[in-house]
């Protein structure tokens, strides 16, 4: 009977093979969470309706690949063998459309034990399934709770009519029949209200209690006194395909008394701009002091005697170079920081600045000591070099020839690998990434990364040199990828996108 479920499971999200969907997904979405318990701190909605508008586009987009039909075909022909010659089309098929349910009774399931996770799903066509479970002919084993059990290779489903339940364990499986029949447990409107406001038409669909998983962790008592993370309750996740993308979609709810200055991202839904660079990441951060901010905020709530040696170091230096970290360095950052990221390691940063001649002077009093800093950080012995004849640029390097550059150019502060990715950098101007919304944005042109990707870490994973026509060849139809975070007292809200042109 396993072999029955990872091919219901498998096959109904990664495959577009074409059945007629029901009426009946809402009814039968709840009939299937039933089988969780009430406080689940996961839940995950597989959509399997693969003739429906999800698996269509789903199809469309892979069909843009060289070669898609050729793999989905090895890919059935592979799970055919591998369930002892059930059919997909003749023998799969039929039971699939409706939502099949993934869940975790408890928070161990997650985090110590992935074994405890129940499986339940309403089948389109009973008939059909009993047709299935003849052809896999697994071991009857008893009934329970009006189910009929079976057993398979050491796992355990139970089957009711037209609901089928999995589980890894015979107690567990029992608990879970026990559990739909009783009234406490998971519903649809506690699913759905975790997600509400996201896509409801999504091929996965994940519930999860982020208070239940961090108030279950020992380790997490210092981070809970972090207000914010006090103040998380669930989290909420979509992936959904579209005619010239797949998206992902997630919204994290908080309640309580919660401040703007509480958040770990400064709020609202203006977007900064990114570095745009061929093969690189583009990230991009508005009001990075905020952030700093937050992190002293939740150092202190964490490790209160910590966090006061780390004032009190703050406060010696700023009475020896006469400076102020808080006004003159961290307080010049709360506009838009851009950045650009390359795979090897080479990044540019620009970030403007408030006062650009303030901060001019700032470095000046505070560039002879960074080489200290950065000896006491573990980088070992480290070398400054301060600009001269007209020049813009500090440098910290180190003697294997790793170094940083830094300064400020054209009114913005410029921190580089290198001189000549600096000199870039102040003189470029960052991007606005289209339909960005918040403090935190990325982005990046996926063709190229993915190239490079394969070009410089592809024989590491076993991936055949192709040559760049035949690299080429296979990313082409990747498009941008970008996504962005925004953040209210009320919610964290975010979105990544990978068109596929």
């Amino acid at each position: 009977m396993r072999r029955l479920l990872s091919v219901v499971v498998v096959l109904g999200v990664l495959f577009a093979a074409g059945c007629g969907g029901g009426d009946d997904s809402s009814s039968a979405l709840d009939s299937a969470l039933a089988y969780l318990p009430k406080d689940t701190p996961l839940a995950i909605v597989l959509d399997t309706d693969v003739g429906g508008d999800q698996y269509t586009k789903l199809g469309a987009l892979v069909d843009k690949f060289p070669f898609g039909d050729q793999i989905t075909a090895n890919l059935l022909q592979q799970l055919e063998r591998s369930s002892g010659g059930i059919d997909f089309n003749e023998d799969v098929k039929p039971v699939l459309g409706n939502p099949v349910v993934i869940g975790a009774p408890s928070a161990d399931a997650i985090t110590a034990d992935p074994n405890m996770f129940v499986l339940a799903a309403k089948v389109k066509d009973k008939g059909a399934l009993d047709e299935l479970i003849d052809k896999l002919n697994p071991r009857k084993v008893g009934e329970a709770s009006g189910a009929t059990l079976y057993e398979d290779g050491g796992t355990f489903v139970a089957v009711e009519d037209d609901m089928v339940v999995y589980a890894n364990d015979e107690s567990r499986l029992k608990s879970a029949l026990e559990r739909a029949d009783a009234d406490d447990h998971f519903d649809e409107d506690r699913f759905e209200d975790a997600l509400d406001g996201l896509p409801g038409n999504a091929l996965a669909r994940i519930y999860t209690d982020v208070e239940a998983l961090v108030k279950n962790d020992p380790g997490t008592v210092d981070a809970r006194r972090v207000k914010w993370i006090g103040a998380l309750r669930t989290l909420g996740t979509t992936a959904r395909a579209r005619d010239d993308a797949i998206v992902v979609d997630f919204r994290a709810r908080t309640e309580g008394d919660l401040s703007d200055e509480d958040l770990p991202i400064a709020p609202g839904d203006e977007a900064p701009p990114i570095i745009e660079r061929s093969g690189e990441i583009g990230l991009g951060v508005r009001d990075p002091a905020h952030i700093v901010r937050f992190g002293e905020a939740a150092g202190q709530a964490i490790d209160p005697a910590g966090f006061g040696d780390y004032a009190q170091a703050k406060r010696t230096i700023d009475k020896q170079l006469g400076v102020s970290l808080d006004d003159d360095l961290i307080g010049q950052l709360t506009r838009n920081v851009s950045a650009g990221i390359a795979i090897d390691g080479g990044f540019g940063v620009r970030a403007e600045l408030n006062d650009p001649r303030a901060f001019e002077r700032t470095l000046a009093k505070v560039a002879d000591v960074l080489p200290s800093f950065a000896e006491g950080a573990g980088f070992g012995t480290v070398r400054l070099s301060k600009p001269r004849g007209g020049a813009d640029f500090y440098a910290l390097s180190q003697p294997d020839g790793d170094s940083v550059v830094f300064g400020v150019a054209d009114d913005v502060l410029v921190v580089a690998s290198d001189a000549r990715r600096a000199s870039a950098v102040a003189s470029e101007e960052p991007a606005a990434v289209p339909g960005a919304s918040g403090a935190v944005v990325a982005g990046a042109d996926a063709e190229r990364l993915v190239n490079t990707l394969l070009r410089d870490f592809g024989s590491a994973f076993g991936v055949p040199d192709l040559g760049a026509f035949g690299t080429g060849l296979l990313t082409r139809p990747f498009g941008d990828l970008n996504g962005s975070v925004s953040a209210t007292t009320g919610e964290v809200r975010g979105k990544l996108t990978l068109t596929i042109d």
